[in-house]
């Protein structure tokens, strides 16, 4: 057996090593965030867990390769003495470190033994908290007897981040409704802390506290509807912030909501100018991308009296209107304005193949698009507007030539036409797919050899009794 390399000395040593060197808390880990108290629970826990006899290998390994250098020895560490019924401390009373780590013990009895030591002691309070939520009910409540007794409004506060996130624990609400309940109004400096945890779930709870307790300005939920990464969040904040809008809008809440990237965001900003007394706005968000920003805005309109079929047919008057924005296309499509399939077809040989798709495309959901008109897009040298005329041709594989179809996957055609041309042989017959795909197998697109080659293997379908 090969001996194993000696692990390297190091100065770094985690929390709860810092804690057995009898570092105090605010040296051994950041006392201000609330996972690193769940973290050093768990990492003590797992050191001090000695079952039968056996430790956890990570520790063995680290104690006995690091040659003594930047490692500890936990054997030397508190444990639970069965025969004397109490913890082998050190000396008496423990120092706040020992506290701290029988306190996350692996051993329930020592853990409930080291509560006892807890009172008087602020810089234990995250970890009676933490045992608060413990899952043995003995020292579960021990722990909510001792914290009851000792705990005050100001520190209370400091201690609601880590109750937010104690309460996804079986036992946790408990913490979080005693918390705040002492700790009284919340200083909106708490806010940041509350709302910048790594889990999710957290970051939701927090944001509905902020909301209950009045922490957030209209600045600050303006920040979290733009900013912040769970749509749960975005949601809350955005539903707070248009409750704070009022007519005539004279903070303009609603101007950072409108430019928003949210399109869930934009259409509830959209909803609210009607509410604000500022609905004839609302027609600058017709040509929105999004088509529950363009429902939106068109709901609005018609609270305001207003028609939008007329604003759509003026954005799409002409086939070379310049910045011509897709989404008005799309609009024009969903209003059901008269005579938009007319307004459309001249679109589709638009400058811009952005434009060219998106006529395409409403066409379609006005069914009135023909396989011709598609066809003819399948050599568009904008990419967007091939997979648009692929999709719509589909239904019609069957109806094109075949001779048409195999020479959308020639050699020398443009890459995307002839990746949109393998969709629309893979939708007809497998027959023609082994015919036209059969010289193909050495082609220069992997793609195409893909195609060409499973398509080799694939077996036909048996003939029918008439075949």
């Amino acid at each position: 057996m090969r001996p194993l390399v000696p692990l390297s000395p190091t100065l770094y040593l985690p929390p709860q090593d810092r804690l057995l060197l009898g570092k105090p808390l605010t040296a051994a880990l950041d006392t201000a965030e609330p996972d690193a108290w769940v973290d050093l629970d768990r990492r003590i826990a797992t050191a001090t867990a000695w079952r039968a006899g056996v430790r956890p290998l990570r520790y063995l390994l680290r104690e006995r390769y690091a040659d003594g250098n930047g490692s500890v020895d936990w054997a030397a560490a508190p444990r639970w003495d069965e025969e004397a019924h109490d913890v082998t401390w050190s000396r008496f009373p423990p120092s706040e470190a020992e506290t701290a780590l029988v306190l996350c013990h692996d051993r329930w009895q020592a853990r409930e033994a080291a509560l006892a030591l807890t009172p008087g002691r602020p810089a234990l309070l995250p970890l009676l908290l933490v045992r608060c939520a413990d899952s043995r009910p003995r020292v579960r409540e021990r722990a909510r007897r001792v914290l009851a007794a000792d705990l005050d409004g100001p520190a209370a506060a400091e201690l609601v981040p880590l109750a937010l996130r104690l309460s996804l624990r079986p036992h946790g609400d408990w913490a979080l409704e005693r918390v705040l309940a002492v700790a009284g109004p919340l200083p909106p400096s708490l806010a940041p802390r509350i709302l910048t945890s790594p889990l999710a779930q957290v970051r939701a709870l927090g944001a509905r506290l902020c909301l209950e307790r009045g922490l957030l300005t209209p600045a600050g939920l303006t920040d979290l509807v733009l900013t912040a990464p769970d749509r749960a969040v975005r949601r809350l904040c955005t539903d707070a912030l248009l409750a704070r809008v009022s007519p005539g809008d004279p903070e303009r809440l609603l101007d950072p909501l409108l430019a928003a990237s949210s399109a869930a965001t934009r259409s509830s900003a959209v909803t609210a100018l009607h509410r604000a007394g500022r609905g004839r706005e609302a027609a600058c968000h017709l040509p929105d991308p999004s088509a529950g920003v363009r429902s939106a805005a068109r709901l609005v309109l018609r609270m305001e009296g207003r028609e939008s079929g007329e604003l759509y047919r003026a954005l799409c008057a002409g086939p070379d209107v310049p910045g011509l924005a897709p989404g008005a296309l799309f609009g024009l499509a969903e209003s059901g304005a008269p005579g938009a399939a007319a307004l459309l077809r001249p679109l589709t040989a638009h400058p811009e193949g952005r434009v060219r798709a998106a006529a395409l495309a409403a066409l379609r959901m006005l069914d009135a698009v023909s396989p011709d008109t598609l066809m003819a897009a399948m050599d568009d040298p904008h990419p967007p507007v091939v997979r648009t005329a692929r999709k719509a041709l589909v239904p019609y594989v069957l109806l094109v030539p075949e001779e048409w179809l195999a020479a959308l996957v020639a050699p020398g055609r443009p890459r995307h036409v002839r990746r949109s041309g393998l969709r629309l042989l893979c939708a007809h017959s497998l027959a023609l797919r082994k015919r036209v795909l059969a010289a193909l197998e050495e082609d220069e697109d992997p793609e195409v050899v893909h195609e060409a080659q499973r398509a080799r293997y694939e077996p036909l379908p048996p003939a029918g009794p008439d075949g």
